[in-house]
């Protein structure tokens, strides 16, 4: 199968695969395409979803073989991959991505990157909604959301900072993190009220549906948000003999 130069669609009745790997909880969903728009973009989902923290590597291989057992598939039947772009975990991150490039190319089928964000938002209700996801050294990735449409940018700051932005459903772990900071009062009398969804993450069957509503393209097209430098560069960078030298 070649993929093809101008990105579409993925084809009714095509079966897709979901990778989100941005967070401790990685997933993967399998479905097939639905001609029709909206949340029904796909249909005869099955998902997995597991705790790997730093385990991605190990994990993602056996899980996407499993799951596509599962479903009754061999890799050489899906039409279209969709991956979790970011932002997130370094390291999970890049293993989702290499995952999904390598099979993209090794079956000639074409991808869909989503942001993180845009994933964990999409498990909110309708209505405003602030994805929240921890970014470590004390910091969180947020943006904000209205019916699922981003209201902003995409960010990286201390929680004490963005946490006064945040509106509607709040949910993601850098929530359950820094719960106390986004769930303290209100100072602005026109903001909207926040209401808190605990253990939330990006969820592969999420992702899937989105991705079947939008363009897909080659893989090598496909690029992580970031956001940051990795914690590896920050951290030889900061450490005093380099810093000396």
């Amino acid at each position: 199968m070649t993929v093809p130069a101008v990105p579409t669609r993925p084809a009714a009745g095509t079966a897709g695969l979901a990778v989100t790997s941005s967070t401790g909880v990685m997933g993967l969903a399998v479905g097939r395409a639905v001609a029709a728009g909206g949340p029904d973009s796909v249909e005869s989902v099955i998902d997995v979803e597991v705790a790997t923290e730093r385990r991605h590597a190990e994990e993602l291989t056996p899980r996407l073989a499993e799951l596509l057992d599962r479903a009754g598939l061999a890799a050489s039947e899906l039409g279209w991959l969709a991956v979790d772009v970011g932002p997130g975990r370094f390291t999970g991150l890049r293993v989702g991505l290499a995952t999904v490039r390598g099979l993209a190319f090794a079956i000639g089928i074409p991808v869909v990157g989503v942001t993180s964000l845009e994933v964990l938002a999409a498990g909110a209700s309708v209505g405003p909604a602030t994805a929240v996801i921890d970014a470590r050294r004390q910091e969180v990735f947020q943006q904000r959301f209205v019916d699922g449409v981003p209201d902003g940018e995409a960010r990286v700051g201390r929680p004490e900072e963005l946490a006064v932005e945040a509106a509607g459903a709040v949910l993601g772990d850098g929530f359950d993190r820094y719960r106390d900071l986004y769930l303290r009062p209100r100072t602005d009398p026109g903001g909207v009220d926040v209401v808190g969804l605990d253990g939330r993450h990006p969820r592969a069957a999420d992702l899937l549906a989105l991705a079947a509503r939008r363009p897909a393209g080659p893989g090598t097209a496909i690029r992580p948000l970031y956001l940051r430098e990795p914690d590896a560069v920050a951290n030889v960078r900061t450490r005093p003999e380099v810093a000396a030298s």
